[in-house]
C-alpha cells in the first residue's frame, strides 16, 4: 500500500468491501490490473421472525432456521477508474419445527386412529441445497479527493432453484381462500413452505458510493441505491453508513448499519400459515383455531447492524472475520450471522 496516509487509509476501506458480503461495494477501486480472488463461508440463525407489522415474535412449534453458504468471488480492476465483480453461492438452508395436527376425525368415520394421524399430522421441516443466486457488479470510480465517489451498478440473477411460495403452495391464492376451505388445503402432501435458495426473481440496483479517509487512518462510507426488482417483487431503497479504524500496520476494525426498504407492493405468491400464539405446543393446536392466516407478498424490509476486523497476513492475503444482527424488518427472519473470508490479491499481467 502507498505510504500516503490518506491513501493508505483508502486502500483500507476498500478491503473492507473486498472480503465481506454484508459491507458491499466501495467507491475506492482496484488498482488495473489487480485481481482479488474470495472465499467465504457464512453461518446464520434465527429463531424468532417480523411480521409485516410488529416486534420480532418466535417462530411457531419452537421453529429455527439455520443456513450456512460457501461463496466464491472474484474482484478484478480493469482500469484505475473502472471495477468488475462476480460472485457465487453454495448455500444449505433449513428450517426445523415440531409436527402438528390440524385437521378433527370426521364424525362417524371408520379411519383408524393411527391411519388418521399418519395422513393427517403436518411436518413444516424442510431443508434446501444449490447454487442461490449470482452477483454481478461494475464499479466505476469518478473521484478520489477530498472524497471518494463512484457509481456502481449491481444485477442478482437466480440460477434455476424453486423460488418462495405459500406454506401450501401457490394454492390457496389468498387467506379469504384458504379460510373458505382449510381441510382442502392443509394436507401434508400441499405442504411447500418459503425454504428456498433465493427469491428466484431478477434485481438490478443503481448506486452512489461516497467514502473519505482521514490522516487517522480513519474511513467513513455513505451508500446509497434502488433496487429495481422483477417478477412482481417489491422495489426497494437501499442504504449504508460504515466506518473503520486501522490499528497499527495489520488490522482493521470495522462497523455498519444498512436498510433496505420497500416502497411498492409485492405480488402475493400464497398464503402464510403462521400461529395466533407461536408459543403454544404442538399440542394445543386444536384444529385450526389458532392458525394466523397472511398473504405472503414477494417483499421485504431490513434494517442490520454489524461488526467486524480484518487481520492482514501478509502483503497478498487477508483474513476478513465478522458479525450481524437484524434490528428490524417485515416479512423476515431475526437473523443472527458469523461469516469468515480470506482474499488473495494477485497482478494479472494481461490486465496492465
Amino acid at each position: 500500500m502507498s505510504v500516503h496516509p490518506i491513501r493508505s487509509a483508502a486502500l483500507s476501506a476498500c478491503v473492507v468491501s473486498l472480503l465481506t458480503p454484508a459491507v458491499g461495494a466501495s467507491p475506492w477501486t482496484l488498482p488495473r490490473g489487480t485481481v482479488v480472488f474470495q472465499g467465504t463461508f457464512q453461518y446464520q440463525t434465527a429463531s424468532r421472525e417480523f411480521f409485516e407489522q410488529g416486534p420480532s415474535r418466535n417462530f411457531p412449534l419452537a421453529g429455527r432456521y439455520v443456513g450456512n453458504a460457501f461463496t466464491l468471488g472474484l474482484r478484478a480492476g480493469i482500469t484505475d477508474r473502472l471495477e468488475l465483480d462476480i460472485s457465487l453461492p453454495i448455500r444449505t438452508v433449513s428450517y426445523t419445527s415440531d409436527p402438528v395436527l390440524l385437521a378433527e376425525p370426521a364424525a362417524g368415520s371408520m379411519q383408524s386412529a393411527g391411519d388418521f394421524y399418519r395422513r393427517n399430522i403436518i411436518n413444516l421441516s424442510r431443508t434446501a441445497t444449490g447454487i442461490g443466486d449470482l452477483y454481478l457488479s461494475a464499479r466505476y470510480r469518478i473521484a478520489l479527493r477530498p472524497f471518494a465517489f463512484a457509481f456502481g451498478l449491481r444485477v442478482k440473477a437466480p440460477t434455476g432453484y424453486v423460488g418462495p411460495s405459500g406454506t401450501f403452495g401457490d394454492r390457496p391464492r389468498s387467506a379469504s381462500e384458504f379460510a373458505m376451505s382449510p381441510e382442502r388445503y392443509a394436507s401434508p402432501e400441499n405442504v411447500r413452505d418459503d425454504v428456498t435458495l433465493g427469491d428466484g426473481q431478477l434485481d438490478l440496483m443503481p448506486e452512489l458510493l461516497l467514502g473519505y479517509a482521514f490522516r487517522t487512518r480513519t474511513f467513513l462510507r455513505a451508500d446509497l441505491g434502488f433496487n429495481g426488482r422483477f417478477g412482481g417483487a417489491g422495489q426497494q431503497v437501499v442504504g449504508a453508513l460504515r466506518a473503520g479504524q486501522s490499528v497499527g500496520s495489520s488490522v482493521v476494525f470495522y462497523a455498519w448499519a444498512q436498510a433496505y426498504l420497500s416502497v411498492t407492493d409485492g405480488r402475493v405468491i400464497g398464503v402464510s400459515v403462521a400461529a395466533q400464539d407461536p408459543d403454544l405446543p404442538a399440542s394445543e393446536y386444536l384444529g385450526t383455531r389458532n392458525l394466523l392466516l397472511r398473504d405472503l407478498r414477494l417483499e421485504r424490509d431490513l434494517v442490520e447492524v454489524g461488526v467486524g476486523a480484518i487481520v492482514r497476513i501478509n502483503r497478498d492475503v487477508e483474513l476478513n472475520l465478522g458479525y450481524s444482527r437484524g434490528l428490524w424488518g417485515r416479512n423476515v427472519a431475526l437473523t443472527d450471522s458469523l461469516f469468515a473470508s480470506i482474499g488473495v490479491r494477485a497482478q494479472v499481467p494481461g490486465l496492465q
